[in-house]
Order: C-alpha cells, then sequence, then structure tokens
C-alpha cells in the first residue's frame, strides 16, 4: 500500500544527499518541471466538473476552508509559538508556513479519494480550485506571515506561480484528448522525485542549520495530519456528510502539493525546503495506515451461531 511514490521520494533524497552536484547544476529547470506536473494533472481533467457545483457544495466549501483557512492559520501559530520558544529556527518556519499554504497535489490525492470510496468528481473539484487559485493566495498568505521575518516579493511569486500553473493548463485543453489515455500516472511522480532530488542537492551544503530538527519536524508533520483529519471529521458530522463525501475531502485536504512549495522556497535559502520534504514523505505514509484501520472498522464480524447455546 505504501507504493511507488514513497519509494521515489526516498531514492530521490538519498541521491540528493550523496551525490548532489548534478541537481545543483539542474537548479534551473525546476520551474518546466513543474509545469510539466501542472500538465500532466490537468490534461485528465474534464472542467465540465464546475457545472455540477451546486451537487458538491458542501464538502467542496469544508475541504477549500480546511486548505486555505484552517490549516495556515494552524501551520502559522504553532510555528511562530515554536519560533519564539526557540524550539525550532526561521528556516524551519519558513518552511512550515509554505507547506500550509500551498495548493492541494493532484496525482495522490485523486488515487487515494477513488481508492477510499469517496466522490472522485468532489476531489477533483477541490485540487483544480485550489491549484488556480494559488498564484494569488499563496504569495499573498507568504507576505502576511513572514513578512516581519524576511524580505518577500510577492508580486513576482505571483507572477512566476501564475505562468507555471496556467500556461501548462492553457497547452493541455486542446490536446488533452489526445494525450489523455497514453500518459502513465508514474510519470508524475518521477517528476516530483526529480524536483526533490534537485532540491535536496540544492540544500545538501546547508542542511547542518536543520538537520537537528528532523525528530521535531516528523513530529509537527503527524501532528498537523492527525488535527485536519480531526477536524474534517468533526465538521463532516456536524454538516451531515455521507461517507463518500467525508472521503473525497479527507486524505486530499492534507496532500501539500510539495512540488510547487519547492518551486516557493527558490524565493528563500536552499535550506527552506527541509520541512516541505518531510511533511512530504509523512503524507504519503499516513493514508495507508488509514486505509487498513479504516478497512478493519468496516469488516462485518462474523457470529459463532453454535455459542449462542453456550
Amino acid at each position: 500500500m505504501f507504493g511507488t511514490p514513497l519509494i521515489i521520494i526516498i531514492f530521490s533524497i538519498i541521491i540528493g544527499i550523496f551525490f548532489p552536484s548534478y541537481g545543483k547544476e539542474l537548479s534551473p529547470i525546476i520551474p518546466f518541471l513543474q509545469g510539466s506536473l501542472i500538465f500532466l494533472s490537468t490534461i485528465k481533467v474534464d472542467f465540465n466538473i464546475y457545472k455540477k457545483y451546486a451537487t458538491l457544495i458542501k464538502p467542496f466549501l469544508l475541504g477549500l476552508a480546511t486548505t486555505y483557512i484552517f490549516i495556515p492559520i494552524v501551520f502559522f501559530s504553532v510555528g511562530f509559538l515554536l519560533l519564539n520558544l526557540d524550539l525550532i529556527n526561521l528556516p524551519l518556519f519558513i518552511g512550515i508556513v509554505i507547506t500550509a499554504v500551498v495548493p492541494l497535489a493532484a496525482g495522490s490525492t485523486l488515487i487515494w479519494s477513488k481508492e477510499l470510496g469517496g466522490k472522485v468528481e468532489i476531489t477533483l473539484l477541490l485540487v483544480v480550485t485550489t491549484i488556480m487559485m494559488a498564484p494569488l493566495v499563496t504569495p499573498s498568505y507568504i507576505y502576511l506571515f513572514l513578512r516581519d521575518e524576511v524580505i518577500v516579493n510577492a508580486p513576482r511569486m505571483f507572477l512566476e506561480m501564475a505562468l507555471i500553473i496556467f500556461v501548462p493548463i492553457l497547452i493541455s485543453i486542446p490536446i488533452k484528448k489526445r494525450l489523455k489515455k497514453e500518459l502513465s500516472s508514474n510519470i508524475s511522480f518521477l517528476l516530483i522525485g526529480a524536483i526533490i532530488y534537485i532540491a535536496v542537492s540544492r540544500s545538501s551544503e546547508r542542511l547542518d542549520i536543520v538537520k537537528d530538527y528532523l525528530l521535531i519536524s516528523i513530529i509537527l508533520s503527524l501532528s498537523f495530519i492527525v488535527i485536519t483529519i480531526l477536524f474534517l471529521t468533526f465538521f463532516s458530522k456536524i454538516l451531515n456528510l455521507k461517507r463518500d463525501e467525508k472521503e473525497s475531502i479527507l486524505v486530499p485536504s492534507f496532500f501539500k502539493n510539495i512540488s510547487l512549495a519547492i518551486i516557493v522556497v527558490l524565493f528563500f535559502e536552499p535550506e527552506v525546503a527541509f520541512f516541505p520534504v518531510i511533511y512530504y514523505i509523512t503524507e504519503q505514509v499516513i493514508p495507508p495506515i488509514y486505509y487498513e484501520v479504516r478497512k478493519l472498522k468496516l469488516k462485518p464480524r462474523t457470529i459463532n451461531i453454535e455459542n449462542l447455546f453456550y
């Protein structure tokens, strides 16, 4: 159940640490790799899903509020508290903020939504909307949260993210029918692996600044994910969402687009990529565990009739 993505990620990190020289030289192609990821994601998107918006409104709005309101506030608040308590340093705090404010990932979210019995159209609507909003929302949040700590070039960030996101979308529209069935989803994971390899390579010489925060980064990632699951579970009950509606947003809402996070990291020091990478590994581990636990809960119990008479 842990599968290809996690293997690619771990392998990318290992070669990034031990063979960093090539990765550093490849840094300029990160925007191209991210644009390719957006292209591969949107080429399978039927934008007619927006016609169904009214029937998907409750789970969609809950997922959107979780992604762009609840998670940014929680991540920032916890990170800011730990920074002021000297439990983390500034690069780690910046990494936490960047992870919080990027949009949702496309490939993994759709896979897990389908695997868990969710309504894929809700997940797709949520993913596409957060990605389309990202050029405006992500720079705005980063400027709001980090302007007192570092210099933030929000206009340039907005322009670069808009180009990286909207150009591939526009290219995909006229040719999606021809390529839709021919492209393997594993290509996306390989591109993510390449982006992570480059990010780790760029920061390898400066890992001393953040490597001592490995344990707290893992604990924070797990805590953030658990808090998000609890938040969504609670409000799913309040809104009386059906099980398939809940499952369509539960895992996707904490699956952050780490490849876009690494694009944002380019505006800061390389070691800022440390927390997004740790979070990405953690988010890949949680869904298989959640899947197995949920499967046990839903498994029908068998009753031995003979025991009823003794």
